[in-house]
């Protein structure tokens, strides 16, 4: 059995939010069901439009495709048939409509099913795991912040207060190919996945957010990722939050 829960904000600067965030219906029968976080960018309002489109055509693309028994690769190929088809519409309307030329969005997608999680990722929104109380980032961000660190040019606490810190070196939409990271992993009992937006984890480390994740467990996933959007908001809320809660109950296989 799987619990599921999100929250999306404003933050306290923006005058629109771009985030945007889809919890699909759970699948008894296959213990399954997918979650999406979008980051949009672009002029005014074309960033929630970008991230609208993912999430809708993903959602949609998911829905068709996601029927009877599915190995491990169906899974994979699904979420990339799924995110590629949104790219391509994106960066259609991109083309087609001039106010929204530019826009993009970040996109990440964690699939469950059964004792398997497939998460597919574009972007700086990330995907964690939190098994036993230990916190792993699942996703590596697209950024250019994240270059330089993995080049030795700076540190990761350089990082966190470069001023190029949002800039982002792959988003779905700004280009007719998107190259889109995979990651598999399996998915048990007790084990919970955090799908969030930058604006999240530009406020908080994963120390405190292992600390919110950890110490609210008697909360419902929705307040749990009420209390991390508002920790992020108490933090200076500079970005748009979103923050969706995956759980695999304890017990259950």
């Amino acid at each position: 059995m799987l619990k599921w829960g999100g929250c999306t904000d404003l933050g306290r600067t923006r005058p629109i939010n771009e985030d945007g965030y889809y919890i699909s219906d759970y699948s008894q029968e296959h213990d399954a069901m997918y979650a999406v976080v979008a980051d949009g960018m672009g002029g005014h309002q074309a960033g929630e439009i970008a991230s609208t489109m993912a999430i809708c055509q993903i959602r949609d693309a998911v829905n068709q495709g996601c029927v009877g028994e599915m190995t491990l690769s169906d899974l994979k190929d699904l979420l990339v048939t799924a995110v590629k088809k949104a790219n391509r519409l994106i960066y259609q309307k991109s083309i087609d409509e001039p106010a929204y030329s530019g826009m993009g969005t970040t996109v990440t997608v964690c699939l469950i099913y059964g004792l398997q999680a497939v998460v597919a990722h574009v972007g700086d929104s990330r995907a964690y795991m939190l098994r036993d109380g230990q916190l792993h980032q699942i996703t590596t961000d697209h950024s250019l912040v994240n270059e330089l660190v993995k080049s030795g040019q700076i540190t990761a606490e350089e990082a966190m207060h470069h001023p190029h810190k949002n800039v982002i070196t792959r988003a779905l939409g700004t280009d007719s190919g998107v190259d889109i990271d995979l990651y598999e992993f399996s998915i048990l009992p007790g084990d919970s996945v955090l799908l969030c937006s930058d604006g999240l984890t530009n406020m908080l480390s994963d120390p405190e957010l292992t600390d919110i994740l950890t110490e609210k467990q008697s909360n419902s996933l929705t307040e749990m990722a009420e209390q991390l959007v508002l920790a992020a908001n108490e933090k200076g809320g500079y970005d748009n939050i979103t923050a969706v809660l995956l759980t695999k109950e304890s017990g259950l296989c």
